[in-house]
């Protein structure tokens, strides 16, 4: 299991309204009407310093918000300071630095060589593009994908052992007709109608066979962790 999921969710007041682009860092550039971040993902890049014959495996990150990072960092540095068997290598990108096409193959090759792919908030509709456009082919060799609320395409790309979302938006898609569902109803928007199937994951599991409904169990507590944000949690 490439998630270590602890004993208990801290979950700040308002997970949704922490999507906030670190705008001190967004400078002109891409072309027209474009924007990418001068910062370095390299920066965020963590790897063990002793493997130590402990299984590793690496996990690529896209998020919308900054403040993901330094979560993500801390987390990955506890795991390889305390797990016996297991040691992480992790880089994480910002959305908007996708624009920059140095950081799209950088961005490429490393998902080329990872075991776990997260996307997070990914709602720019030609960023989104990009992403399905890199992770897509490589969906099938990587040991899980876990998409968090995106654009339906890019949601399309989560995979956690025999749960997928390749059929979200199509009649026999039991989550995504949950969620059309909530959006007929209230009007909701994606992202709330996700928050709606975490709520009521108990009533939607039992539509489905056992083993997709331990998985999409475990994507959901996985979705509970994340949102949840502290080095503790993403650990």
């Amino acid at each position: 299991n490439f998630l270590r999921l602890g004993p208990s969710l801290r979950t700040p007041a308002s997970p949704l309204k922490m999507a906030v682009s670190d705008e001190a860092q967004i400078a002109p550039g891409g072309g027209a009407g474009g924007f990418f971040t001068n910062s370095n993902p390299e920066d965020r890049r963590v790897a063990p310093e002793n493997i130590n014959g402990r299984k590793k495996f690496k996990v690529v990150y896209v998020v919308l918000e900054s403040q993901y990072q330094s979560s993500m960092t801390v987390a990955c540095k506890r795991i390889n300071a305390v797990q016996e068997n297991v040691c992480v290598e992790s880089v994480g990108y910002l959305l908007e630095e996708l624009r920059n096409p140095e950081t799209l193959k950088a961005f490429k090759r490393d998902v080329e060589t990872a075991n776990v792919f997260i996307g997070s908030l990914i709602f720019v509709q030609e960023l989104a593009e990009k992403v399905v456009e890199v992770v897509q082919p490589l969906r099938e060799k990587l040991d899980a994908v876990l998409i968090f609320p995106s654009m339906p395409d890019v949601m399309r790309l989560n995979k956690v052992g025999s749960f997928t979302m390749a059929q979200m938006g199509q009649s026999q898609s039991v989550i995504g007709e949950f969620m059309k569902k909530k959006r007929q109803e209230n009007g909701a928007s994606f992202e709330g109608s996700m928050l709606k199937l975490l709520r009521t994951l108990p009533k939607v599991l039992k539509f489905l066979p056992s083993d997709k409904a331990k998985d999409a169990r475990s994507f959901m507590l996985s979705f509970q962790y994340w949102l949840g944000g502290s080095p503790e949690n993403l650990e």
